[in-house]
């Protein structure tokens, strides 16, 4: 299986995406963009210029200049393209979606980051408008995005942790595991 998680757009949550996928379903992860991967998920994450179109693996693109890119992409899955509640966000989501299309349409929409009903609220009217034909998973604004990075532990193990982070983790978890489990169907 093979997952590519790509925007144009940068820090909407692909990263913490990437790791915390690759670690759940027991992928290795490669990146075109430099982060702390390689620290956090030893020996099954590898940051590289040009990445390797290897099996089992979660692709982390930071754009599309790299080489070999969109041949990887080409043979995936899935490609998640995560997608902040402002309108640069939309205008890079587009731009990702046009460049995409006719290579793999298998597109997931994430909508990540909003932090209230009236930002939630632009992300429904926004896709529903615009980007109806794809697949959403929405996750609220987190800590678990940092936490995964900074304690290199997936969004799953961050979750089981105590009783006290699966109260705090418990929304963004369940939508979560019906993306895992749209990932495995």
């Amino acid at each position: 299986m093979k997952i590519a998680i790509l925007s144009k757009k940068g820090g909407v949550g692909k990263t913490p995406f990437a790791f915390s996928l690759a670690k759940d379903l027991n992928l290795y992860l490669q990146s075109n963009d430099n982060s702390c991967i390689e620290k956090i998920y030893p020996n099954k994450a590898k940051i590289s210029k040009i990445v390797d179109n290897i099996d089992n693996c979660v692709y982390d693109f930071g754009g599309f200049s790299a080489s070999g890119v969109l041949d990887i992409v080409k043979n995936c899955k899935f490609c998640l393209i995560p997608i902040l509640p402002n309108s640069n966000s939309l205008i890079k989501t587009f731009e990702t979606i046009n460049e995409l299309k006719n290579i793999n349409n298998n597109i997931i929409l994430l909508a990540t980051n909003y932090r209230n009903d009236k930002e939630q609220e632009y992300l429904v009217e926004n896709i529903n408008k615009f980007l109806s034909k794809y697949q959403v998973f929405y996750f609220k604004s987190s800590m678990i995005f940092s936490n995964a990075m900074m304690y290199g532990r997936s969004f799953t193990e961050l979750y089981n942790e105590n009783p006290l982070s699966k109260n705090a983790y418990k929304q963004f978890f369940n939508e979560y595991n019906e993306l895992l489990n749209k990932i495995k169907s």
